[in-house]
């Protein structure tokens, strides 16, 4: 959850407009402090970045994170596992040869590691 800022858009104006006009950062910050104390480093950056997006300097965008599908591969009654695309996925060579290990401790995933 977000929390409220102790500085008011009218503050980031003047914060911005005090950037602008070359004032030094710690002067900015003694000058915006808060009931006698002085505004961190970190929260000045928040501020200054807060400003320049109100301001319309930078742009927020979002993330586009695109989900790829899982690909479910099927055990046959025979107890057969095809995997048609594993070369492209491992980057196994034709011939390359593996073994399959038991899972270790808690763990329940099977360990496919290449034979020596």
């Amino acid at each position: 959850m977000a929390r409220k800022s102790k500085w008011s858009a009218e503050d980031r104006k003047k914060l911005l407009k005090m950037v602008n006009n070359g004032t030094t950062e710690q002067d900015i910050r003694e000058e915006l402090a808060i009931n006698g104390k002085a505004m961190t480093a970190i929260e000045f950056a928040q501020q200054f970045k807060m400003a320049m997006v109100e301001d319309g300097r930078i742009k927020q965008a979002t993330a586009k994170k695109t989900v790829e599908k899982a690909k479910t591969y099927e055990v046959t009654d025979t107890g057969r596992l095809s995997i048609t695309d594993f070369s492209e996925i491992t980057g196994a060579a034709a011939g390359a040869k593996f073994r399959l290990e038991k899972p270790r401790g808690r763990s329940q995933a099977w360990r496919l590691v290449a034979a020596d």
